[in-house]
């Protein structure tokens, strides 16, 4: 990856979360003219987690305004944590990394 800080385009970031042994990750596409530490400031309070790919089944549920997340241990057993608050999610955030940046002069606009 060559990273331009002077250049639009498309941030993969991975998010990862933590309950103890029990860990989960997320990857999402971040947009637009914003780089470095701002990209990776990241608030399930704000920020949109549609996100490109997950190991940990994370869901947001409009009506209870909460969400729901499957952790796994290295033994691969599994943590369910249900009706969690944006604040108890940010809370689980241990990593945020970016991954991948394509210019915008490189994305196809089909």
């Amino acid at each position: 990856m060559i990273y331009d800080v002077n250049s639009r385009g498309i941030h993969t970031v991975r998010v990862t979360l933590q309950n103890e042994d029990f860990i989960g990750h997320f990857t999402r596409k971040i947009k637009g003219n914003v780089h470095g530490r701002d990209i990776l400031d990241f608030d399930f309070e704000s920020d949109d987690i549609e996100s490109v790919s997950s190991d940990c089944s994370i869901k947001y549920d409009e009506d209870d305004n909460s969400f729901s997340v499957i952790l796994k241990n290295n033994k691969g057993v599994e943590l369910l944590l249900d009706g969690m608050d944006a604040e108890e999610m940010n809370d689980m955030i241990v990593g945020l990394e970016i991954i991948d940046f394509v210019p915008e002069s490189e994305v196809d606009n089909e």
